[in-house]
């Protein structure tokens, strides 16, 4: 509602007009009524109001003076000048200083009304040219964290007075959740009703909203940008599901508009969580994770994409709502520690289309969207392709790996699987049915293979040449060697070649 101050030093034209406005133009809120320039200067700092109705002559400082300093300081305020003078130079001198109207005492309604009707639509153009910037700079900033925007952002926030004097910003993100969400999400008045009653209700909560814009980020979803004071308290406690189908969540709020986009990340964290929250996973969804980690583990994509595809089919089958809430809870098990800790090889293989996928959720806070982005998901993942020459690869660095860390007595299979992103009980797999050994039989073969060599080339004693392979018993390595050659290994040492030492077998 735009707002108008009064500024005339007779106290009846003050209080005539006080009455008359609303009376005429029931959508413009008198915002005060001041006497003079100095004390209507000052209510000006606090209030800030859209248009002054000002008095060209009064006692101490003139109409023309407050209306020139006003042109200077805050060029945005529009004038009507009210003056019992008719004459020319007084009307050059008030448009030059910046007055957007001339009337002329006593003013009568008709000609009140038309002008204040004129100041409103050229207010509401400037205001819908400004508002459509602000979008623009904050969608830029705030959502794709477009460095040079933030001048922009800082400029206009600054040509409002918007910018410090202690106050804060805050962002709210705003989604429809109910069946009817395509239609509301589509209709841009409506999104703009729900988050005018929202910022109402912050007001009637003790928030002084000085500015606030819609940023659209999906079809049912919108962020909502706050200007103002005591943004804090009040607001967090509104977060959640509203009993309409609007679903809240909100930054901190802070004085700097350069850490907006931090607080947009948090939003979308708190509305994420606000999905996932209030109602426990399913027995049937308990399984689904379940049976999608294994297939991790094992590096199955047939089986991996067969449990994502009977997920899609019974989320299609839910409430909007419940379909969002499951989709969510999937993205999470993806991007969270447990898939992390599970060291799939096919996990790090399907990372470009993980990072792809919530990448687009400030996109796709959607009922619609979302399930059309996760079937895109699943497809990519589809048509990854292992195959032997990569197992080929992997075993290779296995073998790496093994030549490079036999020594240490503390080498395990766990460790190199974590060190190629497969699960240890898949490696151990893959390894004997690629080379024909278990993973331990080619550990202890090359030990003692080393252990040869030591026992040959080297004047180390039996304990030193156990401990360089990795043993730290000399009675376990004794046995091994004896086992493994039919010797001991002193017995070896004596035979002085490799050749002579089979001889003793």
């Amino acid at each position: 509602m735009p707002r108008v101050l009064i500024v005339d030093d007779e106290e009846m034209i003050r209080a005539g007009l006080s009455e008359m406005v609303p009376r005429l133009l029931p959508e413009w809120e008198v915002a005060g009524a001041c006497p003079d320039a100095e004390s209507a200067w000052e209510a000006i700092q606090v209030l800030d109001p859209d248009l002054v109705l000002l008095d060209i002559g009064m006692p101490g400082e003139s109409g023309l003076v407050l209306a020139s300093k006003l042109a200077k300081q805050k060029p945005d305020t529009e004038i009507i000048m009210l003056t019992g003078y008719d004459r020319f130079e007084y009307i050059q001198s008030a448009l030059r200083s910046g007055v957007s109207e001339y009337l002329l005492k006593p003013v009568q309604r008709d000609e009140l009304k038309e002008s204040i009707v004129k100041v409103g639509e050229k207010i509401a153009k400037r205001n819908w040219q400004s508002g459509r910037l602000l979008v623009q700079a904050l969608s830029e900033w705030v959502v794709a964290g477009e460095e040079q925007a933030l001048q922009t952002l800082l400029d206009l926030l600054a040509s409002e007075g918007h910018l410090g004097h202690g106050l804060s910003y805050q962002l709210r993100m705003m989604m429809y959740i109910k069946n009817d969400i395509e239609s509301k999400g589509r209709d841009l008045e409506e999104r703009h009703v729900r988050a005018s009653e929202n910022v109402d209700e912050l007001k009637r909560s003790g928030a002084e909203i000085r500015k606030w814009a819609i940023v659209p980020l999906a079809k049912a979803c919108d962020l909502l940008f706050l200007v103002g004071e005591r943004l804090e308290g009040p607001i967090p406690s509104a977060e959640g599901l509203t009993g309409d189908g609007l679903l809240i969540a909100c930054s901190d709020p802070v004085t700097d508009p350069s850490e907006l986009p931090l607080m947009f990340r948090k939003a979308q964290k708190r509305l994420l969580r606000s999905i996932l929250d209030g109602e426990s996973m399913s027995g049937e969804e308990m399984d689904r994770l379940s049976r999608l980690t294994v297939a991790l583990e094992m590096n199955d994509l047939a089986g991996t994409v067969a449990v994502l595809r009977q997920g899609m089919e019974v989320w299609k089958g839910m409430e909007p709502f419940q379909s969002l809430r499951g989709i969510f809870r999937l993205i999470a098990f993806f991007a969270g520690p447990q898939a992390h800790r599970l060291k799939s090889k096919l996990l790090k293989q399907m990372q470009p289309a993980t990072d792809e996928l919530t990448s687009r959720l400030v996109f796709a806070y959607d009922p619609i969207i979302l399930p059309q982005e996760m079937e895109k998901f699943i497809e990519r993942i589809a048509q990854l392709q292992p195959h032997a020459p990569e197992d080929r690869k992997i075993i290779g660095k296995v073998k790496e790996i093994i030549r490079n860390e036999f020594a240490n007595p503390d080498f395990t299979l766990e460790q190199v699987a974590s060190s190629v992103y497969l699960n240890a009980t898949y490696l151990s797999e893959l390894f004997k049915e690629s080379t024909g050994q278990k993973f331990i039989d080619y550990v202890t073969e090359i030990r003692l293979s080393e252990a040869r060599r030591m026992l040959l080339e080297t004047d180390m004693k039996m304990g030193e040449v156990c401990a360089s392979v990795g043993y730290t018993s000399s009675k376990y390595f004794s046995t091994l060697f004896r086992k493994r050659f039919d010797v001991t290994p002193t017995q070896y040492r004596e035979s002085g070649t490799y050749e002579k030492a089979e001889n003793l077998t």
